[in-house]
């Protein structure tokens, strides 16, 4: 066990390292030598220097993605700082977390704390943005609250995407990897011009591989994993089974018509396929021995498809005002089986998505001046609309399944939003300039004819659990539509009920309202290429709906932000200090009692921070990079009924000093929050008689992070092994990830003449790590979790034409 004093060092010696850097950039910058390149970002809806534009924001290029092996928006742990990203689990979904900002509601009910945006078009739906890293000009990550220019009013931040445009030369490009667990990848992209003003582009991607958790045919949990319904003993389904494992496919086309001079349009299809059966539950205790097996007693498959189409019209009504009318239409369709006890819990759980259909379109209109010397203005029109159709039910034993089933319906879950924006900068000086921004966004929730059953026969939802006279959801809704059926009669079939006097135990209609105005504030100062600013803004995201016909209050942030920029030639230095302060922030979690998700709005939380971000060139031919974070994510008011299963949070009692049920988690740290953060790396490029040879390292040191709100520090352990109770109690951090560190290495050759061979080593120190956790049935090494993959190495070959 690594002391905290002690586990503080790697990041403390960086730091200093860092630091000391930064106080000699004028020196470094005396060496002759080739300066580093102008990053171009949009993160205020134009194209602007990185080190002029007065945000915190990260921009990483198409190759930086591909050189450190980033497929996807996970991939991006540890590259940005203040930067979590967790998942996939039982709804395929990504959990993004900025400056501890996000959500833990990856269902239809939720949004994204942080937006994601391609091409300018929001992404609805989170499991649509697992497989865009492809084909990209760039990726930018706005930190903070962005409520003035983007579409959702993002409370946490915004990530933008770029694809790549086709150009008027013909060219293409192609890349091929294999590497550990027999992965297979295979990319490329390919412009075609048609005549001088038409071009198209083409570009596809698929990755499989057989995954790294192994199928096993015996029940660790002996008879304890046994029905205790009208069935036998499951077998264990792995024929042919793979589980973690990558298998996606995307194509992308791409055209774009310069119709006349000042006139353009670019329109995009793209469509994506994800089969993976990936966020496979597994037993801390194995995890630490090195095996990766899990018990399987359930059909776990996925069938996730997405298509979307993006468009943009440009238009430059006179030489110095532009018009943009962009548009986005999306349909995501899933199907998908869990097994949510994988021989771990002591009990049978299996999840099930039956389907899911979510449809979605936006469209906005943004004027903005082009002559921009003095007086910068962008302004807006936003609307965007999302419904989705689904129905999940869970099927098992244990004590909030005591019905052993339960369905949830939901045929027209959706959301409207209208939004006018503005923003403007004014150059008072060439050094000094201000900037004022204001959003006012309506929103509305609604659940049209959703319902929750639990099966009141004693029975499981699926028939071929429970047996083929089960009563199901058919016998009193129809899913697709919520009529109610005739009494008596399936409404599928018109046959007759078997058995049973099944009901609705709860209706979900609702409708809310939201609005809100939002603002922007900021005053910047720019001088020999350095450049410091001082912002005040808010965010705000729309209440959350849910079962039962509730809604919560809208999430409501200020945040302050201090940064500088420096650009050297050979170094450079962005900082950012912030604090923000946030009102009804919506937390989710399940409620047993209730057997349904449950949002709410924590009274108070406050965060604030330091970020520092630093680029530097060594020598000719070497590279140095270097982000760190520190972070402060704590609760000032929360009160819950339910206090974890440690003992470190204070139960609140009534005047006579007897328990009141409740718990204050005031203080409490954030989930996803880790306080230090940092990633370094180091490249060299030494040429030879033909070519250059690259080695690089990549190392990330990440701070304990806690799962819940809880914080707990202990857990009973209640696991089953072999028929046999295992008791005791595990201390530290039952539901989290301890502090870790993970290393990368790669070897790239670089022919010079338009092809590469790259060998890699990803997670080279092989350090397994959590990204969630199952609170139920508590291990001798913690909770069950969910577990970023092992070392893996591969080689990569690419090239262009």
């Amino acid at each position: 066990m690594i002391s905290p004093l002690n586990k503080k060092q790697p990041l403390a010696m960086a730091v200093a390292g860092v630091l000391a850097l930064a106080a000699v950039p004028h020196a470094l910058a005396q060496e002759e030598s080739i300066g580093l390149e102008e990053v171009i970002v949009t993160a205020e809806r134009r194209e602007a220097s990185l080190q002029s534009t007065a945000i915190a924001v990260t921009a990483m290029s198409q190759e930086t993605l591909v050189e450190n092996d980033i497929l996807n928006v996970t991939g991006l742990n540890g590259f940005v700082p203040n930067l979590v990203v967790s998942g996939q689990e039982d709804q395929s979904d990504i959990k993004i977390y900025i400056r501890g900002v996000g959500t833990n509601n990856p269902t239809e009910t939720g949004d994204q704390g942080v937006g994601v945006y391609v091409d300018g078009v929001f992404a609805a739906r989170a499991q649509g943005a697992l497989a865009l890293m492809y084909d990209l000009e760039n990726i930018q990550v706005l930190r903070g609250p962005q409520g003035t220019l983007f579409g959702r009013n993002n409370t946490g931040g915004a990530m933008l995407l770029t694809t790549r445009r086709p150009g008027k030369e013909f060219e293409g490009d192609v890349q091929m990897t294999y590497g550990s667990f027999n992965r297979q990848q295979v990319s490329g992209g390919v412009t075609l011009p048609v005549t001088d003003s038409l071009s198209f582009r083409v570009a596809a991607y698929s990755d499989q591989d057989d995954g790294w958790v192994k199928p096993i045919d015996t029940d660790p949990r002996g008879l304890a994993g046994e029905f205790s319904g009208p069935t036998t003993l499951r077998t264990a389904n792995t024929v042919g089974l793979k589980l973690n494992n990558t298998d996606v496919r995307s194509a992308r086309l791409t055209g774009l018509w310069e119709i006349t001079d000042g006139l353009d349009w670019s329109l995009s299809y793209e469509t994506f396929t994800d089969q993976g059966n990936t966020g496979i539950l597994l037993n801390p205790v194995e995890v630490e021995k090195g095996n990766f097996n899990t018990f399987i007693d359930s059909p776990v498959s996925l069938h996730m498809q997405s298509d979307v189409v993006r468009s943009t019209v440009s238009y430059d009504i006179t030489d110095g005002i532009n018009v943009e009318y962009i548009f986005g239409a999306s349909d995501l369709s899933r199907e998908q089986v869990v097994d949510q006890d994988a021989g771990v819990l002591s009990m049978f759980r299996e999840a099930r998505t039956e389907y899911q259909n979510s449809t979605a379109a936006s469209h906005e209109l943004k004027f903005q001046n082009l002559d921009a010397e003095t007086l910068e203005w962008t302004v807006g029109l936003y609307y965007f609309e999302e419904e989705t159709a689904i129905r999940f039910d869970f099927d098992g034993d244990g004590p909030w399944l005591n019905q052993r089933g339960a369905t949830f319906i939901q045929p027209a879950r959706g959301s409207e939003s209208a939004a006018a924006y503005g923003q403007l900068t004014y150059h008072i000086t060439d050094e000094f300039s201000v900037t004022g921004g204001l959003r006012y966004t309506d929103d509305l929730k609604y659940d049209r004819g959703g319902r929750n059953y639990g099966d009141d026969c004693d029975g499981y939802i699926r028939p071929t659990l429970g047996g083929s006279a089960l009563v199901t959801f058919e016998d009193f809704l129809n899913n697709r539509t919520g009529a109610e059926g005739a009494d008596g009669l399936d409404d599928l079939t018109g046959l007759e009920r078997t058995r049973g006097s099944c009901k609705a135990d709860k209706r979900n209609d609702v409708e809310v309202e939201d609005d809100q105005l939002t603002y922007l504030v900021r005053a910047s100062y720019e001088w020999d290429d350095q450049l410091a600013y001082l912002s005040v803004g808010s965010g705000y995201r729309a209440g959350v709906i849910q079962d039962a016909g509730g809604a919560t209050e809208p999430e409501n942030s200020t945040s302050y932000e201090l940064g500088y920029k420096v650009d050297f030639e050979r170094v450079r230095l962005n900082a950012a200090a912030f604090f923000m302060q946030y009102d009804n922030l919506i937390r989710s979690g399940y409620d047993e009692e209730e057997n349904q998700i449950v949002n709410s709005n924590v009274a108070g939380a406050e965060i604030s921070g330091l970020e520092l971000e630093l680029t530097w060139l060594v020598g000719e031919a070497g590279m140095v990079d270097f982000s760190g974070g520190y972070l402060d994510a704590h609760y000032t008011d929360y009160v819950v009924d339910n206090g974890g299963y440690g003992d470190n949070n204070t139960p609140i009692l009534d005047e006579n000093g007897e328990p009141t049920g409740l718990y204050d988690l005031a203080g409490n740290i954030m989930p996803q929050s880790p306080e230090f953060s940092f990633n370094i790396g180091f490249r060299w490029d030494f040429a030879l008689a033909k070519g250059t040879l690259t080695p690089r390292f990549n190392m990330r040191w990440v701070d304990d992070v806690y799962f819940r709100d809880q914080n707990e520090n202990s857990a009973a352990i209640n696991n089953v092994i072999n028929d046999v109770q295992q008791t005791g109690r595990y201390y530290g951090n039952p539901a989290g990830q301890d502090a870790h560190t993970k290393v990368n290495l790669g070897l790239m050759y670089d022919s010079g003449e338009n092809w590469t061979v790259d060998l890699f080593v990803n997670n080279a120190t092989n350090e397994m790590t959590k990204s969630s956790s199952s609170v139920d049935n508590n291990t001798a090494a913690g909770f069950p979790g969910r577990y970023a993959a092992p070392r893996t190495a591969g080689v990569r070959f690419a090239a262009s034409f």
